[in-house]
């Protein structure tokens, strides 16, 4: 009672006192509202923004024949264009945002207009290009909406491979079903973004991440011969449950995978499938160590898939599904400096100058595994000139070819490529300006 009367009396006695010390209170209160609603709102400073001119490995190469800036000049110019060609947000929900899929052979029923592939494309080159591009983080977290809104029926953490015209999810002879390759990279982004933006405001890209990777290893992961599956639509059983897809192979995402949802499985998966690479090459490709479009798993062993296996007659040869090995592997080289990476790239990048003598102008849009090109494919295409090029990094040998690799790059035309060429190109610049980076725990 004593207490009570003395704090009341100090009250009359020195109301103005105790009003400005309630005052400060509310304004402090007030102001730590404003600045988390603020927060939540508006993005915050990029951690890594770019350009980052990144050094990879001891060993790995970048372009000397332009200066960083020249180099960092042209992927920021690229990035305008293909930003402009490719990222769209004419859905219903006017927060969702997509990469414009512009090809003509993508199967199903409609048009498609995004396939989960370019969604990880593109939500990775987002991340990288924060800080040169302001609107980065609201069309990376419209882009994450976007495959949130379009789930696996597996899953509602996987994303269905292909979306038709309006943003409606292919449902058509059963396309509803998710792409390995595509749910790797979304989830790969997811963690980018966390060590970019942090996880503490709209979407917790890191929480986010981790439901991804607990639906990879359920539904994309083959436990039996730790492999990758072609996607969520493969189960035990199957008769093309161990069959794999070359460009689906990413261990450098894998290996970030285990560092932030550690299981023994990633690094089972990357352990087995170098080995599946190599004897791939020493007994299907021995003297130009190519990579199969798809590998199938017969009678206990792994070959060239038969053509027609899924996608083309090209199925078993280096096409449009290999082209992405080089880059996919040598990732894993230039930030992880694993020399199985380096084995397989380094005499294939020994025989793609040999064959074309040295002029990145002469690399063709597919190879039979014996190296001769396929016929009517005696024409040089991002897709396959760009992950030639990042093999190329791992060896300072070939400095050279690198040099000659970037200014055929240069010099391809955005209007004469659609979506897949553009977007690998896109990415391999980042890569090849050493403006790509992994993130850490």
């Amino acid at each position: 009672m004593l207490q009570e009367n003395y704090f009341i009396e100090n009250i009359n006695h020195n109301p103005n006192k105790y009003q400005k010390k309630q005052m400060r209170k509310i304004i402090i209160c007030i102001t730590i509202f404003i600045m988390s609603t603020i927060n939540s709102i508006y993005p915050q400073n990029p951690k890594y923004p770019f350009p980052q001119n990144k050094s990879y490995s001891v060993g790995s190469i970048k372009p000397q024949n332009h200066p960083q800036t020249e180099l960092n000049k042209a992927v920021m110019q690229f990035y305008k264009v293909w930003k402009n060609a490719y990222i769209r947000h004419d859905c219903s929900d006017p927060k969702q945002y997509y990469v414009l899929n512009d090809e003509e052979n993508v199967k199903g029923k409609g048009s498609t207009i995004c396939v989960s592939e370019g969604q990880g494309y593109g939500m990775q080159i987002m991340v990288l290009m924060a800080g040169f591009d302001k609107d980065a983080r609201t069309i990376f977290n419209g882009m994450f909406k976007f495959s949130r809104a379009h789930p696996s029926s597996k899953s509602p953490h996987l994303m269905s491979w292909s979306i038709l015209k309006g943003c409606i999810t292919n449902t058509h002879d059963g396309n509803n079903s998710s792409a390995t390759d595509g749910d790797l990279d979304i989830a790969l982004s997811l963690l980018m973004a966390d060590n970019q933006w942090g996880s503490n405001s709209e979407i917790n890209y890191r929480n986010e991440a981790l439901k991804i990777l607990t639906a990879i290893l359920k539904h994309e992961i083959n436990y039996k011969n730790n492999s990758v599956l072609l996607s969520d639509d493969n189960v035990l059983g199957d008769e093309d449950y161990n069959d794999i897809r070359s460009s689906d192979f990413m261990p450098a995402h894998l290996r970030v995978f285990n560092k932030f949802y550690p299981n023994e499985e990633w690094i089972k998966v990357i352990d087995n499938s170098y080995l599946i690479f190599e004897k791939l090459q020493a007994e299907y490709s021995p003297k130009v160590f190519l990579i199969p479009d798809f590998i199938e798993y017969k009678s206990g062993k792994y070959l060239p898939a038969k053509p027609n296996y899924l996608e083309s007659k090209h199925d078993g040869e280096y096409y449009y599904n290999a082209c992405r090995v080089p880059f996919r592997l040598a990732i894993d080289y230039l930030i992880f400096g694993d020399a199985r990476a380096k084995k397989i790239l380094d005499p294939l990048c020994d025989w793609i100058q040999e064959k074309t003598v040295n002029n990145a102008d002469k690399i063709c849009a597919g190879y039979h595994l014996n190296g001769e090109p396929i016929a009517g494919r005696n024409y040089a295409v991002p897709a396959f000139v760009c992950p030639f090029t990042i093999g190329s990094m791992v060896n300072a040998e070939n400095q050279e070819w690198l040099n000659d690799c970037w200014n055929s790059i240069a010099d391809f035309e955005f209007k004469d490529y659609k979506y897949f060429d553009n977007s690998i190109q896109m990415l391999s610049l980042l890569i090849i300006s050493g403006n790509f980076w992994l993130p850490q725990p």
